[in-house]
């Protein structure tokens, strides 16, 4: 059990000292806005393509394929969920477009990759990567038009730097091509900036809602159940038709256990949509997915 806690106390500890570095005024909104930026346009991309690049080889894509066919499917169900489930709150514009978000969009590599890293070890990171491919297809193809004016599919803005260094990671390593190492030390020390900034994120957004005395709207709650419940007992059906490796089967269950993605919060600022809802509906399935996870798997 002791083993399963670590990974968790280590992240509670990051976002301790997120919040402690935002109540002492070392950060501000501003500088993790600016951060935000930093970790998805930057920090982020080196990290998929490093994970991608140095753990993927024939026999992983061959056994791994389907986290990636998964995670575009789970993606697809939730945002047919979440669009019926928002006439319960109705919903409209941006908060509609901030829920439809918060339920399909998982935080598919912050959380999971410490936690797989240390229950499983380094090599199986690989998988939680090839699950946000399937993901992010979604996510950037359809779910981010939900932030933009003009809501539809739109392959246009599949050419973004995470798809890009995700595809390019499997493509090189499936072929077996030698990144010049210097290149790929550089990008691995970027891309390991990642979880540490996202875990001081999420710590500031807890103590600016904190400060702000916010209301704990209904529609969290939307949010929670498709992110911690809905979306395991999803992939609890596919994983019926599934043979996988008990390994592989809670790596599985684990992606799809992920709450809402922590910049989420951010990137609605960035484009007015529903800032409240969306740093509410981060900060509290995520709190809840502390104590929720490690029962996870200490039950698998």
């Amino acid at each position: 059990m002791l083993q399963i806690l670590e990974p968790f106390i280590m992240l509670t500890l990051l976002i301790a000292l997120g919040g402690f570095l935002y109540s002492t005024k070392v950060f501000d909104l501003d500088f993790v806005r600016r951060l935000s930026s930093l970790v998805v346009k930057v920090t982020f991309p080196a990290m998929l393509f490093v994970s991608m690049y140095s753990n993927i080889d024939l026999q992983t894509w061959q056994q791994g394929w389907i986290f990636t066919a998964v995670g575009l499917a789970v993606s697809v169900v939730l945002a047919v969920t979440a669009h019926h489930s928002s006439k319960l709150y109705s919903l409209r514009g941006m908060t509609y477009g901030t829920y439809q978000i918060l339920c399909t969009n998982g935080n598919n590599v912050f959380l999971p990759v410490p936690i797989i890293s240390v229950l499983f070890g380094t090599p199986y990171v690989v998988y939680a990567v090839l699950f946000e491919l399937g993901a992010g297809l979604f996510y950037w193809s359809y779910g981010v038009s939900h932030f933009r004016s003009g809501k539809g599919l739109s392959f246009k803005r599949l050419i973004n730097p995470n798809i890009i260094a995700l595809v390019l990671g499997l493509l090189l390593g499936l072929a077996q091509i030698n990144v010049p190492r210097p290149i790929f030390r550089a990008l691995e020390i970027v891309g390991q900036i990642t979880v540490g900034s996202a875990m001081l994120i999420i710590g500031a957004l807890v103590v600016s809602l904190f400060e702000k005395s916010f209301r704990l709207r209904r529609e969290v709650w939307g949010v929670t159940i498709h992110r911690l419940l809905l979306s395991p007992l999803v992939g609890v059906i596919f994983l019926s038709f599934l043979q996988l490796a008990p390994e592989l089967r809670t790596i599985m269950l684990l992606m799809l256990s992920m709450p809402p993605l922590v910049t989420t919060a951010l990137v609605a600022a960035s484009f007015n949509a529903d800032e409240e809802l969306a740093a509410i509906g981060v900060v509290v399935p995520t709190l809840l997915s502390f104590v929720l996870l490690p029962i996870l798997l200490a039950l698998l």
